[in-house]
């Protein structure tokens, strides 16, 4: 390996590779006051771009994202494209209301209309390594549907081992906890083989961590109704969680139009931002493009109001992403 000369970077100059001086490249040596011109320019390019951002960020159009004529993410990407404005001084993934905030399948990469790979690049946990080592990180899924679909996603796919999860579905037939109990990973483990197959089947949750999920069999609701079973996620997280900016907290939810007085409630008290650390959200609207979901039951809500809703999240300090 040949390994750059290090005296260019005691203040003479930038250090070349041996194997490029072979090759008859030559450096580029700046005197001091040549350097110190260089670095002022940049960073008054720097700040200039800081200016535009913030005066770009600080109102709540900032965060609904324009789109612009050439751009490499109208189709040929299918990762999400980054918005114009940071969310908890992190990037984050743009706005994607064109394609129904469901990238993968609306440009046919995935035959999955709940395809997120999308939003994996922008994940909270893989920026902000402290939410991994927080004593409580709790996961919230508000309407988790059955056991195999939005838990088993971040069992699997968040980058953070969650001590507590709460599940909230309202149809106790529909999700159970795996039977027969937890995965053995041990015995999972397969003979060295020419493949690079290391396990026997695909893994799943071992029973270590199927310990630590809790079900709750109620409608998830902005307020507390015996009659209806609903509960009032608010007072739950605040109240008996007892939730703190401490804690890691991953909220997902998908409860079918109820998510619109929650999430309003949510803007409107300036704690809830403190306590999310990162929110996934599915807003229903009513869209021809969504009808074939009948989708079209969600009435007077609009596609634009829902990308509203996710900005107004985002300017109030949610790391909001849309749920597919």
């Amino acid at each position: 390996m040949n390994h750059m000369h290090s005296i260019g970077f005691l203040g003479i100059g930038f250090g070349v590779s041996a194997a490029c001086k072979r090759q008859g490249f030559t450096a580029q040596v700046f005197k001091h006051n040549e350097w110190e011109a260089m670095a002022r320019n940049k960073s008054d390019e720097l700040e200039a771009m800081a200016r535009n951002k913030s005066q770009l960020c600080g109102k709540r159009e900032g965060f609904l994202d324009q789109d612009q004529v050439e751009n490499p993410w109208r189709q040929m990407k299918w990762i999400g494209e980054a918005a114009a404005c940071p969310v908890k001084g992190h990037p984050i993934e743009k706005l994607d209301d064109r394609n129904n905030f469901r990238r993968g399948f609306a440009l046919r990469f995935s035959n999955d209309v709940e395809d997120r790979t999308h939003i994996l690049p922008w994940l909270l946990a893989a920026k902000e390594m402290n939410l991994h080592h927080r004593q409580r990180r709790v996961l919230l899924d508000l309407g988790a549907n059955a056991f195999s679909t939005s838990l088993t996603w971040f069992l699997r796919m968040y980058p953070c081992d969650f001590t507590e999860i709460h599940a909230f579905e309202v149809d106790s037939k529909l999700l159970q906890k795996p039977s027969p109990p937890g995965f053995d990973e041990k015995s999972n483990v397969a003979q060295t083989n020419p493949s690079s197959l290391t396990v026997k089947a695909i893994p799943q949750p071992p029973q270590w961590m199927v310990d630590r999920i809790q079900l709750h069999y109620s409608f998830v609701s902005d307020g507390d109704d015996k009659a209806r079973n609903a509960v009032n996620i608010t007072r739950f997280m605040k109240e008996e969680l007892q939730l703190k900016a401490t804690d890691t907290v991953v909220v997902k939810m998908d409860i079918e139009g109820s998510e619109w007085p929650i999430l309003r409630r949510w803007i409107s008290d300036p704690e809830m931002p403190l306590i999310v650390d990162e929110l996934f959200v599915e807003i229903h609207y009513n869209h021809r493009s969504m009808w074939n979901y009948h989708w079209f039951r969600f009435g007077k809500i609009s596609r634009q109001n829902a990308k509203e809703l996710l900005a107004d999240l985002r300017w109030h300090g949610f790391y909001a992403h849309f749920w597919p």
